[in-house]
C-alpha cells in the first residue's frame, strides 16, 4: 500500500511538471505576445494586490485568514488559499473573494490563475529571508510578527524583475531576491513571483 501511494505521488509531480512547461509554453507565447514588458508587469501589479485585497476581506469577514493547510509541513506558512473561493462552514463567509477555480492538481495550496498558472497564499514571518513557500520561514504561534504574501506562478523571469523594479526599486538581474515587497526565483519555464502584504497573526484552526 506504501508503496503505491508513493508511485501515485511521484506521478502526480510528473503531471505537475509537464503542466507546468506546456502552460508556460502558452503563456510565453499568448499573453507575452500582446503585452510589453512593463505591461505585464502592471498587470500582475493588480493580480497580486487582488489577491491580497481577498485575503484581508476574508479575514474581515471571518475573524482570521484561511487556516494552514493541512497538506503540507506547518513550517513553510501555505495557507488554504481554496477557502477564498469555496466556503469552508463559515456562516460568515461572504465570497467567492476571488472569481478563480479550484482545479489545480497541487492541493489546498494552490488554485487557477486564469491568466499563469496557479495562485497561492502564504503566511512568513515578517522580514524573514525567503523566495518561495517551500523555505522553512512559516508563522507559526511563537512568531511576534507575521505577513501575508500573495504569490503567481509562472510569469516570464523578466518581468518578474521587472515588478521588482516598480515596487522595490531594485534594478537587479538575478535569478532570485529574497527580500523587500517582492520575492521571486527563477524556475523551469518561468518564475514564481509573490508580493508581502499586511501583517497578521495567526490564523484560526481549520474544521475537522
Amino acid at each position: 500500500m506504501l508503496k503505491l501511494l508513493r508511485q501515485i505521488k511521484k506521478w502526480k509531480l510528473v503531471t505537475f511538471g509537464l503542466l507546468m512547461l506546456v502552460a508556460a509554453f502558452f503563456i510565453y507565447h499568448q499573453l507575452g505576445n500582446r503585452m510589453s514588458r512593463v505591461d505585464e508587469a502592471k498587470f500582475l501589479i493588480g493580480q497580486l494586490n487582488a489577491v491580497l485585497d481577498a485575503a484581508e476581506q476574508y479575514s474581515r469577514d471571518n475573524g482570521s485568514l484561511p487556516p494552514i493547510t493541512s497538506d503540507t509541513d506547518t513550517n513553510f506558512g501555505y495557507l488554504n488559499i481554496n477557502h477564498l473561493i469555496e466556503n469552508p462552514g463559515l456562516s460568515t463567509w461572504q465570497g467567492p473573494y476571488l472569481p478563480y477555480d479550484d482545479a489545480w492538481i497541487g492541493g489546498d495550496q494552490y488554485i487557477d490563475h486564469p491568466d499563469y498558472i496557479a495562485t497561492q497564499l502564504l503566511l512568513k514571518e515578517k522580514d524573514s529571508l525567503w523566495v518561495r513557500g517551500s523555505s522553512e520561514t512559516g508563522c507559526e504561534s511563537s512568531s511576534s510578527t507575521c505577513s501575508v504574501a500573495a504569490c503567481i506562478w509562472l510569469v516570464p523571469t523578466k518581468v518578474a524583475q521587472e515588478i521588482n523594479k516598480i515596487v522595490d526599486g531594485s534594478s537587479s538581474i538575478e535569478s532570485s531576491d529574497a527580500t523587500g515587497k517582492i520575492r521571486y526565483e527563477k524556475a523551469f519555464g518561468g518564475a514564481l513571483v509573490c508580493m508581502i502584504g499586511d501583517d497578521y497573526p495567526m490564523p484560526s484552526e481549520p474544521l475537522n
